[in-house]
């Protein structure tokens, strides 16, 4: 393995680590809401969310179960410049797609669910 792998695996590594803190976080609901529905609300939306702890909760887990899928990622790609192994890159893109859905279908449950 060059030093050039070595570098781009222990970033990877790094990048996944930081994922899998923030998705914990997360799921703890503990530190700064990462979710578009909280990041793009207006101040007044923001507020009443921060108001109601309960309301913030799916957003919480959506964050966390995206954040731990994007550090499977990161830590998929790292095994694949670690090794060579080319089924790998058939792992990530699955595990891609699998990311991609999931923030829909999520997305979508949450919207339908505050509806009612």
């Amino acid at each position: 393995m060059s030093v050039g792998q070595i570098i781009c695996c222990m970033i990877f590594l790094s990048l996944s680590v930081g994922a899998f803190v923030i998705s914990a976080l997360q799921f703890l609901e503990k530190g700064y809401l990462f979710n578009n529905a909280y990041l793009w609300a207006s101040p007044e939306e923001r507020e009443q969310m921060d108001k109601n702890k309960e309301s913030k909760r799916p957003y919480y887990r959506q964050s966390g179960a995206a954040f731990m899928l994007v550090g499977l990622l990161f830590l998929i790609e790292a095994v694949h410049i670690a090794t060579g192994w080319i089924w790998m890159l058939a792992a990530f893109i699955l595990a891609v797609i699998v990311t991609v859905v999931y923030a829909v279908v999520s997305s979508i449950r949450i919207e339908r669910c505050q509806r009612k």
